[in-house]
């Protein structure tokens, strides 16, 4: 749909409107001339935006403004970038956490008339108390507290209309965001219309609660039997895309650290278990909240933290969980050229300027000359390095940016209500905890038999390749002679080689896998099962390779 079939609609029209109105009166007139949308202010209004207004204010700032002021879209899309330090500069980064939601509370007749719709059902057939002011309210819902029989809930209503606003809003902000690349080359680089589809993604996401409870059973799922992180448990009966009900926490905010104090919770122990939560969600999980702020995390009276709003979540498979674990490793030992490799592993296909890059990230590195590793903080480099491969071009996997965030905000939370924490020291120690034998054990069987898969595919198409091929060849009426003996011989010598290695592989898997577990200091017979599985693997691959090549000869 184009920007003028758009504002075909008056409603089109006027948001239009007032999105360009409001950018002029932010001092965003440049662009909104250099895209010639500037017709649609009357000319007294564009002349007093442009005069009223002084121009000593940064840009970083003027937009974040902006974006609160035009109400939910904007809030929600500026939320998102604030965790992409991938997409945006740093400084916009930093203005764009600061966004406040500023929208006014809807009415309980309103939010009423929504829960009995979605469940139809009377409220008070549902809900045996039902509190009428909003305990919460943003841009998206409000939440209400309730009881379900004898137990206490928190009722999350959808702001009415809001995904017709939102689906709306992103209609208009596709067709300016193209404007801007096509008129305004500086900006191409930005990737506008891709920030813009990835903040589409997330949003519908967003707006689907049955979604977000979803996330909330399977986190619940992964931390089962945990005395350290408490997930409300989800009403399904009561919950739909529009409403969610869930079990309402009685803890206190994080950031409310006078009143964790004055009930006694050890403040230390409570910012340990939540770093233990983000790290055990990230490496052995895999499935992480993303968006950890002290108004998500909820300290309880027997000092278990209770974590809320499962709206942003990460994804960390075995790859990424590997390009972590490998660049935290190049920070403990200071060593710039890992961490260089890893990135280009991440993107092994990036055109760019390498050395270039390499240079940026010594420079990080730089700093750690004089940094002791208990006092280094994971996050923060993890943050910054991905920074600059944003400068770069270098295209890193959103989940993975999502995780250097996530660590970075549980830091600074750490920071900021205990100094004295020690991140690499704390990491290692749960580290221990959660790569014990058994662990370790199952991912070493688990990588052994991927590399079996791999290079059992890799044998079954050995042979298809080599067909295909020789299919090509004909159609293209080459000249070449070559007999169905000979073509015979070339598929059985590629069976027997793509055999070999994958052999090699898993006499290596074997190897390693044994010698890892030996390294753990626990005495057990299964290594040495694997030293001696490896040895009869190896004197059955050189029979394997030797005496095959004796007797192809002989045949010849």
């Amino acid at each position: 749909m184009t920007l003028f079939e758009l504002i075909k609609s008056r409603q089109h029209r006027e948001r239009l409107g007032q999105i360009i109105h409001i950018f002029f009166e932010e001092e965003f007139g440049y662009f909104i001339t250099k895209i010639k949308l500037h017709g649609h202010l009357p000319f007294k209004k564009r002349w007093k935006a442009y005069t009223a207004k002084e121009k000593l204010v940064k840009p970083e700032v003027r937009l974040r403004t902006a974006f609160e002021r035009l109400g939910p879209t904007f809030v929600k899309f500026g939320q998102l970038l604030s965790l992409r330090p991938d997409l945006i500069p740093p400084e916009y980064v930093t203005e764009f956490e600061k966004m406040q939601d500023k929208v006014p509370t809807f009415s309980f007749p309103t939010a009423k008339k929504i829960i009995e719709d979605e469940l139809k059902q009377p409220l008070h057939k549902i809900f045996t108390h039902f509190d009428k002011v909003p305990i919460a309210s943003a841009s998206m819902s409000q939440v209400y507290k309730a009881k379900v029989g004898k137990e206490w809930v928190a009722v999350k209503v959808q702001r009415p209309g809001i995904q017709k606003t939102i689906e709306e809003d992103i209609e208009l902000m596709y067709q300016i965001a193209q404007l801007l690349e096509r008129e305004v080359p500086t900006l191409k680089e930005y990737h506008l219309k891709a920030i813009i589809h990835e903040f589409e993604k997330w949003t519908l996401k967003e707006l689907n609660f049955n979604i977000e409870a979803y996330y909330a059973k399977k986190i619940a799922q992964n931390f089962k039997g945990s005395k350290v992180l408490k997930i409300p448990k989800i009403y399904d009966k009561h919950t739909t895309n529009k409403l969610l009900v869930m079990e309402f926490i009685d803890g206190i905010p994080l950031h409310d650290v006078q009143e964790i104090k004055r009930k006694k919770i050890n403040l230390k122990k409570v910012i340990r278990n939540g770093y233990y939560i983000i790290l055990k969600q990230v490496f052995v999980d895999g499935f992480f909240h993303a968006d950890p702020h002290p108004g998500n995390l909820l300290v309880m009276k027997n000092g278990q933290i209770g974590m809320i709003d499962f709206g942003i979540l990460g994804h960390f498979d075995k790859k990424l969980k590997q390009y972590a674990l490998d660049l935290f490793r190049a920070f403990v030992h200071s060593n710039p050229d890992e961490a260089v490799q890893v990135i280009f592993r991440m993107n092994p296909n990036s055109n760019i300027d390498k050395e270039s890059f390499r240079d940026d990230i010594r420079d990080i590195f730089e700093q750690l000359v004089s940094t002791s590793p208990e006092d280094l903080e994971i996050g923060t480099l993890v943050k910054e390095t991905i920074i600059s491969a944003r400068k770069h071009h270098i295209e890193i996997p959103a989940d993975f940016v999502l995780y250097g965030k996530t660590v970075s905000i549980i830091e600074g939370v750490a920071l900021r209500y205990d100094p004295s924490f020690k991140f690499f020291t704390e990491t290692k120690k749960i580290f221990k905890e959660l790569f014990n034998y058994d662990f370790i054990a199952k991912e070493i069987i688990g990588r052994a038999k991927d590399k079996i898969t791999e290079y059992k595919e890799l044998a079954e198409i050995f042979p298809e390749t080599a067909r295909e091929i020789l299919e090509r060849v004909k159609k293209f009426k080459l000249d070449i002679d070559i007999e169905d003996r000979d073509v015979r011989g070339l598929t059985n010598e590629l069976e027997r080689s793509s055999g070999n290695i994958a052999l090699g592989m898993i006499i290596a898997a074997l190897i390693v896998g044994s010698s890892l577990m030996m390294q753990t200091g626990i005495i057990t017979t299964i290594p040495w099962i694997g030293f001696g599985l490896a040895a009869v693997l190896g004197l059955w691959l050189v029979k394997r390779t030797i005496f095959i090549n004796i007797r192809s000869k002989s045949d010849e």
